[in-house]
């Protein structure tokens, strides 16, 4: 997984970069951009963000905490998924646990951009297993307003996102599943999301404070929007 934060006046050079040329000409949220391009002026840089990949044994189920340094996020899933925090303020921390007796395994990576900042796995029943970059204390409170989009489609389908509210926006290339939570967003959030190999259609959620709110399905190009 990588996941970068972009000025969105640069969207038409990313758009070039990461679909190679792939055309993209739907209207994204709060302004006039269409898909990754076009010019919709200057916002400051963002804060680092981080990404976790979940992975071990097919179907382990697990829980876990994910946290940066004002926000924390209760999450629960299955092996394989990915997920990640957009504007994020560091330190960030996942600690996961295994739900089932067994010797499967259980691995976490986290990732800034392309780098692979920590890993660390567990093969022991109900065993609890955590990765982190900087020191991070005591587990900041729930995060509010906890803002999510979960994307599921064909495990090997490839896609670039744009995760914006009214003044940032970030990048994402991944796979599904892939559970993405925007810390403290300001105003609207809206994602677009463009498959690369077109294996079939995407269900998109978005849910606000545990109730979903929006959702989305379809292929090559999806959009979701907080109402």
């Amino acid at each position: 997984m990588m996941i970068h934060w972009a000025v969105r006046q640069v969207g038409r050079s990313l758009a070039a970069i990461a679909v190679g040329g792939l055309l993209v000409s739907t209207a994204a949220c709060n302004n006039s951009l269409g898909g990754f391009s076009g010019s919709v002026g200057n916002t400051p840089n963002g804060p680092p963000v981080s990404s976790y990949r979940i992975l071990g044994t097919q179907g382990e189920p697990f829980t876990g905490v994910v946290s940066d340094a004002r926000s924390s996020w209760q999450i629960s899933g299955t092996v394989p998924m990915d997920v990640a925090v957009v504007n994020n303020l560091l330190p960030d921390r996942l600690i996961a646990t295994k739900q089932s007796s067994d010797n499967g395994i259980l691995s976490l990576e986290l990732i800034n951009g392309s780098r692979v900042i920590d890993v660390a796995s567990t093969t022991a029943p109900f065993g609890n297993v955590s990765v982190q970059s900087g020191k991070p204390k005591t587990v900041p409170p729930a995060a509010n307003p906890d803002l999510r989009i979960f994307v599921s489609g064909p495990p090997g389908e490839r896609f670039f996102g744009l995760i914006e509210d009214l003044s940032k926006g970030y990048v994402i290339d991944d796979r599904p599943p892939t559970l993405i939570m925007f810390d403290t967003p300001n105003g609207t959030v809206t994602g677009t999301f463009d498959q690369i190999q077109n294996l079939g259609p995407f269900e998109i959620s978005m849910s606000l404070n545990g109730v979903v709110v929006a959702t989305a399905s379809g292929a090559p190009h999806v959009v979701i929007q907080e109402p």
